[in-house]
C-alpha cells in the first residue's frame, strides 16, 4: 500500500511538472490540458469513489499550490468532488467500454473547469469572465479528451501493477 501511494504520488508530480513546464507551449486556443484532472478522473475511474476522493484532494492541492493563482483549497475542492463522483459512477459502466471514459473525460474537463470557475467568480475573482470561462471550459475539455487515451493507460497499468489491497481498503 505505500508503494502504491509512492507511485500515485509520483505520478501526481509527473502531471504537475508537465502540465507546468511542457503544456503551456501547446495550448488551445490560449488554454492547456489539466492533467492533474484527467489524473484524478483515471484513479477515481479504475479504483473507485475513495481512490478518486484521495487523489482527488492531493492533485487539487498540488494545482493550488502549484498551478493555479486562485484561493489554496479551490482546486481541491473540484478536484476532490470530481474523482469522488466518478468513483460512484464507476460500477455503472461497462467495463471494457472504450466510449465511456473518453466521454467522462470530456465531461469532466468541461465541469470541472466551468465548477472551478464559477466557484471563482463567486469569490470575488475579478481576472474571470463568462465568456472566457465558456471558451476554457471547452478548451480544456477537448484537450482532455486527446489525451485521455495515454493517461488512462498509463494509470490502468500502474493499477495491475500496484493493487489498492490490505487491510482498511473500503473501495
Amino acid at each position: 500500500m505505500i508503494l502504491r501511494v509512492l507511485v500515485v504520488g509520483l505520478l501526481l508530480v509527473t502531471a504537475a511538472v508537465l502540465q507546468t513546464a511542457l503544456f503551456p507551449f501547446f495550448t488551445l486556443a490560449g488554454f492547456r490540458p489539466d492533467l492533474l484532472l484527467l489524473v484524478t478522473l483515471a484513479v477515481g475511474l479504475r479504483d473507485g469513489p475513495l481512490a478518486g476522493l484521495r487523489v482527488g484532494f492531493a492533485a487539487g492541492l498540488l494545482t493550488d499550490l502549484l498551478v493555479s493563482e486562485s484561493p489554496v483549497g479551490l482546486a481541491a475542492l473540484v478536484y476532490t468532488a470530481i474523482g469522488f463522483t466518478v468513483g460512484l459512477a464507476r460500477p455503472y459502466l461497462a467495463p471494457e467500454s472504450i466510449t465511456a471514459p473518453v466521454i467522462l473525460a470530456f465531461l469532466s474537463g468541461l465541469l470541472g473547469t466551468a465548477a472551478y470557475g464559477v466557484v471563482a467568480l463567486l469569490l470575488g475573482e475579478d481576472r474571470t469572465t463568462p465568456l472566457m470561462l465558456a471558451q476554457a471550459s471547452v478548451a480544456v475539455a477537448l484537450y482532455n479528451t486527446l489525451l485521455a487515451p495515454i493517461v488512462l493507460g498509463a494509470v490502468r497499468r500502474l493499477s495491475d501493477r500496484f493493487p489498492l489491497s490490505g487491510p482498511g481498503v473500503l473501495d
